[in-house]
């Protein structure tokens, strides 16, 4: 029988990072500037995180994320 992994286990930090920073209103190159990070690296973490969470858009990803308490808005 598999096994499930808790929902606060299944993003990495950095997909954790990539959405919280996505939740703002910052674009991916926003992003990729503010983690110094290759914009490319932002989006394969961006395409992860949304294939994890099964959201359709990086939006639902970002409030799928922000209702089950993975991601906090700053302040």
């Amino acid at each position: 029988m598999a096994t499930v992994a808790p929902i606060e286990n299944v993003l990495s930090p950095q997909q954790r990072t990539v959405l919280a920073l996505s939740a703002t209103g910052l674009g991916t190159a926003e992003v990729a500037a503010a983690l110094q990070l290759p914009v490319h690296e932002v989006r394969a973490h961006l395409t992860s995180a949304i294939a994890l969470l099964k959201a359709r858009s990086k939006l639902e990803a970002v409030i799928f994320a922000l209702r089950r308490g993975l991601i906090r808005l700053p302040g």
